[in-house]
């Protein structure tokens, strides 16, 4: 490997990886190498390196998210986009689009949310993990009928 190949990652928190639409062009470059922050003056310890996202990296990049979905979360989705495709005057809803629409539903809503009774995940596989998502779900739907109900 060349030298100024570095592949130390952050220990405290996620690696933040770039996406697809983030990149310049297709074409590869040649890796810049990686410049560490400056050391700390003082005898004390050399402060943790900062890695930023190529998002941070880039001026007037748009911030993103990346969500990781279940299989049975995804077909949800398709068949909400598939739906929302056949039915509506627009053809080529985007995911994104439809995502975007169903926060702002919740967003507007969140005024009259409720989240007292969604009681913590708990350990993977336990029944307050799977009956998360369902608790939130009812927690979503009640403020959303709240908010039409203060509309009318």
């Amino acid at each position: 490997m060349p030298p100024e190949f570095d592949l130390r990652l952050p220990g405290d928190k996620p690696v933040q990886l770039g996406d697809y639409l983030d990149e310049e062009d297709a074409m590869p470059r040649a890796a810049k190498p990686y410049i560490p922050a400056e050391p700390a003056l003082s005898p004390a310890p050399a402060p943790p390196r900062a890695y930023l996202s190529r998002q941070q990296l880039r001026p007037g990049a748009v911030p993103r998210k990346q969500l990781n979905a279940t299989p049975e979360t995804m077909r949800m989705l398709d068949e909400l986009l598939a739906q929302v495709r056949q039915q509506s005057m627009e053809k080529d809803i985007r995911t994104s689009e439809l995502f975007h629409a169903m926060v702002l539903t919740i967003h507007e809503a969140r005024a009259w949310l409720d989240l007292s009774g969604v009681q913590p995940r708990g350990r993977w596989g336990s029944p307050t993990a799977a009956s998360l998502p369902v608790a939130l779900k009812n927690a979503f739907m009640d403020a959303i009928a709240r908010t039409r109900g203060s509309r009318k």
